[in-house]
């Protein structure tokens, strides 16, 4: 019987804590004698009520490490090791082996006790074989062996964007961004400067005035009239704010949650792959791009310029971003970059690219052929550690002593500029002409240069160095018509997919179609992490950008017959969703509002379907089948929830022809509440994972936020995956 009050305090882990360097925070709660018989009751409520909203600390024995878990997913382990100690007071090391083998797939495990604890079998568990979905990469096994066409390269397209296609500005940064995240192979489109009064030869005279804006768009050359809309927009916007400033109007628009981003923040999430472009969101994007413009520092003279053709996007000076590329090159990797050229410029112009390039890539760059690489071999991977490859057109007629078994003889079109032709005729009616690219240029493409497609039969697809590049509906039409002759060539030579011209809001193609027929270079638009973008994270995550294709897609494997004769293999997949902690809450919402959260876990299996290896990307039956692909679980309480008590099992069974390292399964956990009462986005987290670096047992599945960032969102699962 209790006589006076009882306290009882429990270690919390703070809300800004990380789980590694977490201070604790301490709870009172008094029971009085009033409460009586209910004194118990209350108490083993009140601890329930503290461990169910935050997570409690779980102290390994050593002293060094402790982990929070909230009481859901405490619960289910212990239920686990409840089950496995059979009855006993402990667990058995045979049991624990046979748990590790059997269940989590692990490999001989040695196991140094004879019984073992919760305690400790949570230790020895997490610290000794870990407990995430995604099997580690190690860039330090990695065979680095294969010519360098044998192997998928994360790529990014119009990677100088920090927006959408038509007005978003263009940034050094975002260069920095993409490059520290594994991207190596980016892309940039270069133009005139504004002023071309001075060359690298005829330098201007440093007491010279600078030329206003109005001298330098009055001065544009013919190949830099593109520029005149972003100034003309610039001074628009200068006026327009002045005369605000003057009248005391307020600018509504600077309060808004998405102006106070910083300007390398990617669009808002929600759209998956063939979602129509949303007008409202552009303009939103419109408006965040006006104040930055602004802000911006004004460009080198005489030097070459970055940005998207005839379009409102603002410029970047080319050396800023030649400069950005050397500084974050090799932080993480030292696995080669390919730097993909789109010259608008002229051949003056042209010179100073090259001149720049060498300047700021001393060292670096590729321009010449590998000491141990005999003309008519690619080079294999190992050999271009720490450099820089330039993908450009080849000069008409081919230069003298460069890697002639290498080089083209003919003229060679921009392979990827039909949309800045679409836009210059929709402004001046005529279809601009076709740059020439001088010798110094042409000469840096020792091993990636651009080739213009016609067929796979052409002389030009027979070249060791050449790349394609084909806009995506380009390539579905050649999986519909050329299939075989479209794979058989990506086994040897390099193809390169880049997003059709409709995709102004920066949206994403589904790179896996792709990659199946053995594209090597699908360039992303690395500022919209929509369903392609998930889909890249989960193929490049941990392999600093080169993934060796698999066996049959390389050109050792000439000989085999077409991809459709490879052993695949049917699959049965069954992931069991049990509980979850600190699910990200949806953008705008208040961390008070975390209890009234209803998480909803849905998963998709994207795999190479029928109607995708026959090319009828067209079929109306089509988004039937997707729905034997796509399961959801049932909507759990809170941003801590337990998923024991709802539908919680997700059943891929027989699904057949699966390449592992060709398929991923990607998570989405939606707010079931949001959606049902509101329109807004209900999205608040996603996980995408390569099938063949899926774990199998109980596992911890980590989340994104919709920038692409690892949350602290963390849901525990259970995969069961088999193959005949």
């Amino acid at each position: 019987m209790i006589t006076g009050p009882m306290c009882f305090t429990v270690r919390k882990r703070p809300s800004d804590a990380s789980p590694t360097h977490a201070g604790t925070i301490r709870r009172r709660l008094t029971l009085t004698h009033e409460l009586g018989t209910n004194s118990i009751k209350a108490l083993k409520r009140a601890i329930a009520l503290t461990t169910f909203i935050t997570p409690t600390a779980v102290h390994f024995q050593d002293g060094k490490k402790e982990v929070y878990l909230s009481a859901a997913i405490q619960r289910h382990l212990r239920k686990l090791y409840d089950s496995l100690r059979r009855g006993e007071p402990s667990l058995s090391r045979s049991s624990f082996v046979d748990f590790l083998e059997i269940v989590q797939g692990e490999k001989a495990p040695l196991l140094t006790e004879e019984k073992y604890t919760f305690g400790k079998f949570l230790e020895v568990w997490w610290l000794q074989f870990g407990l995430g979905a995604e099997k580690p990469a190690s860039p330090e096994r990695k065979d680095l062996s294969k010519p360098i066409s044998n192997y998928f390269i994360s790529s990014s397209h119009n990677t100088y964007l920090s927006g959408n296609q038509l007005s978003g500005r263009s940034t050094a940064d975002a260069y920095r961004r993409v490059l520290r995240k594994g991207c190596r192979c980016v892309e940039i489109d270069v133009w005139d400067g504004d002023s071309q009064s001075s060359t690298p030869e005829r330098p201007r005279d440093a007491s010279s005035k600078p030329p206003s804006r109005f001298e330098h768009v009055r001065h544009l050359s013919g190949g830099s009239l593109h520029t005149a809309a972003a100034h003309l927009k610039g001074t628009v916007e200068e006026t327009i704010e002045k005369t605000r400033q003057m009248l005391g109007v307020e600018k509504t628009h600077s309060h808004s949650p998405r102006c106070s981003k910083s300007e390398l923040a990617p669009p808002p999430f929600g759209r998956e792959i063939g979602e129509p472009v949303n007008p409202t969101s552009l303009a939103h994007e419109l408006d965040a791009e006006r104040s930055s413009m602004r802000s911006r520092p004004s460009l080198p003279p005489d030097e070459p310029i970055v940005m998207h053709g005839y379009t409102f996007t603002a410029p970047v000076g080319f050396r800023e971003v030649c400069k950005a590329i050397r500084e974050v090159a090799f932080e993480t990797t030292n696995l080669p970059i390919i730097v993909s050229l789109e010259v608008h410029a002229d051949q003056e112009q042209q010179g100073a690219m090259v001149q720049i390039m060498k300047e700021e890539w001393d060292g670096l760059l590729v321009d010449k052929p590998h000491d141990t690489c005999p003309n008519g071999r690619m080079p294999r991977l190992e050999e271009l550690l720490n450099k820089i490859l330039v993908k450009v057109k080849r000069a008409s007629p081919s230069l003298e002593g460069t890697m002639s078994t290498l080089s083209p003889n003919t003229t060679i079109e921009d392979d990827a500029s039909w949309s800045e032709e679409d836009r210059a005729s929709i402004l001046n009616g005529t279809k601009k002409p076709k740059v020439p690219i001088c010798e110094s240029l042409s000469a840096l493409a020792i091993y990636t240069h651009s080739e213009h497609f016609t067929n796979f039969e052409s002389p030009a697809a027979k070249i060791p160095s050449h790349i394609f590049s084909i806009n995506e509906n380009k390539i579905l039409e050649l999986i519909a018509s050329k299939h075989h002759e479209l794979f058989s060539h990506n086994r040897h030579f390099f193809m390169r997919a880049y997003p059709k011209g409709l995709r102004f809001d920066s949206s994403n193609l589904d790179p896996s179609h792709f990659w199946r027929k053995g594209v090597q270079m699908v360039a992303m638009n690395w500022q919209s992490w929509d369903e392609g973008m998930m889909l890249n994270h989960a193929m490049f995550s941990g392999e600093h950008g080169w993934v060796l294709k698999p066996p049959g897609y390389r050109s050792e494997d000439a000989s085999a017959p077409h991809e459709d004769t490879f052993p695949h293999r049917n699959l049965d997949l069954i992931i069991t969703v049990l509980a979850g902690q600190h699910i990200p809450l949806p953008e705008g919402t208040s961390s008070a509002n975390s209890r009234s959260l209803r998480p909803v876990v849905k998963c998709e299996l994207h795999i190479e379907k029928a109607e995708e290896r026959l090319g009828a990307f067209t079929n109306n039956d089509i988004k039937v089948r997707e729905c034997d692909y796509k399961q959801k679980t049932g909507a759990g309480k809170t941003d801590h929830p337990d998923f024991n008590n709802v539908k919680n099992d997700l059943h891929f069974l027989g699904v057949q022809r699966v390449i592992e390292q060709l398929s991923f399964v990607r998570f989405k956990v939606e707010d079931d509440a949001l959606r049902l009462v509101s329109l807004r986005d209900a999205f608040v987290g996603w996980a995408c994972i390569r099938l063949d670096r899926l774990a199998t047992g109980y596992r911890f599945v980590h989340l994104f936020d919709a920038n692409g960032n690892q949350t602290q969102g963390v849901l525990l699962i259970r995969v069961d995956k088999r193959f005949c």
